[in-house]
């Protein structure tokens, strides 16, 4: 399966109350303007079974976005945590604001909320905020990336147990990539209250122009709800726009990857992906 290199993606977040985290990544983290929708989707389907629902969803775009693969190869960083306690998945958000003046006034607008560092190089370069109690994302906060050769992009993380397994997976079924490896040693990091050695290895791809979603299920049994649930608010899945969905659908079938929630009114399908990678996929159409 290919996977034009124009696609756009979906980054979507479910909640409880939109209102809260509206206010967080608005005011503080400076997203926006966000555009606020209810949707009644009578022809949602789960598990093959009707399912109606209704939603309301506020998007903003992102700009130009990456998927970032990270797998720890030395020392106990935060992700390490992450796939002990809950396995492979999407882990931060990273939020680059390209240069030291936006990035200070951020942290600042952060930190009049009560939202502070917990991890990384916060006084030069980036860092990870204590925000999951709001929406259940953690940011991270940088001064220009420069991590995949670019500057000015956002990027989506997930930890993986297996770089490799998981690029295969992305590579030959969904079509994403190519993926750009490194290996970035932390030397003297700030996690808590103390200084730390690590490494990891981090792979990047483009999944090009992106849109943040923020899901609130008002009626109706969804995977959404079944997350909060769960696992409570956080980054529920992340859907790539394509030209053709429903022939996307069949190719992805074929291969094994089946639909596990369909709302045609929003445009989406969700599938059966989290065994390798542990993040949601779903496949969107192409916005007009």
């Amino acid at each position: 399966m290919t996977t034009e290199m124009e696609r756009s993606s979906r980054v979507a977040v479910v909640v409880r109350d939109l209102d809260p985290v509206l206010d967080l990544y608005g005011e503080g983290l400076g997203l926006g303007p966000f555009e606020i929708e209810e949707i009644d989707a009578p022809g949602a389907r789960l598990g093959g079974a009707a399912a109606p629902a209704r939603l309301r969803v506020a998007s903003a775009p992102l700009g130009v976005c990456e998927m970032e693969l990270i797998e720890v190869v030395e020392g106990r960083p935060p992700h390490l945590e992450f796939l002990e306690e809950r396995g492979e998945g999407m882990n931060h958000f990273n939020l680059d604001k390209c240069s030291p003046e936006a990035y200070l006034e951020t942290l600042g607008r952060l930190y009049a909320r009560g939202i502070e560092p917990f991890w990384g190089y916060p006084f030069n370069s980036f860092c990870y905020v204590e925000s999951a109690g709001v929406g259940g994302v953690t940011f991270e906060v940088m001064v220009g990336s420069g991590h995949a050769g670019k500057k000015g992009h956002n990027h989506l993380g997930l930890v993986v147990a297996d770089t490799q397994r998981t690029i295969g997976f992305y590579s030959e079924t969904l079509g994403l990539g190519p993926f750009r490896s490194d290996v970035f040693p932390m030397r003297r990091a700030f996690y808590r209250d103390a200084r730390i050695e690590a490494a990891f290895r981090a792979s990047f791809c483009d999944i090009g122009e992106a849109r943040l979603e923020v899901f609130q299920v008002l009626e109706g049994d969804t995977p959404l709800g079944a997350h909060l649930e769960t696992r409570g608010e956080g980054m529920h899945h992340l859907a790539l726009e394509v030209p053709e969905p429903e022939k996307r659908l069949e190719e992805l079938a074929a291969r094994g990857v089946e639909a596990t929630w369909s709302c045609p009114e929003a445009g989406l399908t969700l599938l059966d992906t989290r065994a390798v990678g542990g993040m949601t996929i779903g496949i969107a159409g192409a916005s007009a």
